[in-house]
């Protein structure tokens, strides 16, 4: 799908996360001067559910195995362009842990990190709301439903 593809549709931006309470791939890319890590923007087709369309993703485009998606779900407007409304989800392994090569089935520039570790260096995110919504995700304090996260 092409980015003009991505106008006036909703997305969704799955976090990958594994055992020890880290997140992978925040893709980086360059906002001014800064990097800025990012999760990956999927379009959600017409009648698609926001974890349909991350397991479609996630399993034909990059490959991953089984995977289950958590039923915390976080939603808000899309800044660029601002039309529609951007899903959070949380995927982790349906059983035991991600292979090795996880992190080069969806970029070359991916990085596990912790939220810890992303606001000690002051790491740039996208969606800015990502740190809380993880803490709240590991800390069990979120309800497992759609959330707002504006």
């Amino acid at each position: 799908m092409r980015d003009d593809d991505l106008d006036d549709c909703d997305v969704v931006r799955p976090v990958v996360i594994d055992s020890p309470k880290r997140l992978l791939l925040l893709v980086p890319r360059v906002s001014t001067t800064k990097i800025e890590w990012m999760l990956p923007v999927i379009p959600i087709r017409r009648g698609e559910t926001t974890r349909r369309a991350a397991a479609r993703y996630l399993r034909r485009a990059a490959h991953f195995p089984a995977l289950r998606i958590s039923p915390l779900i976080g939603r808000l407007p899309r800044r660029d362009p601002p039309n529609g409304t951007q899903y959070v989800v949380v995927v982790r392994p349906a059983a035991g842990g991600w292979p090795v090569s996880i992190r080069s089935a969806l970029a070359l520039e991916t990085r596990w990190w912790t939220t810890d570790a992303l606001r000690a260096e002051r790491v740039l995110v996208d969606p800015v709301q990502l740190l809380d919504f993880m803490d709240g995700y590991w800390e069990g304090w979120l309800p497992d439903e759609e959330i707002s996260l504006e």
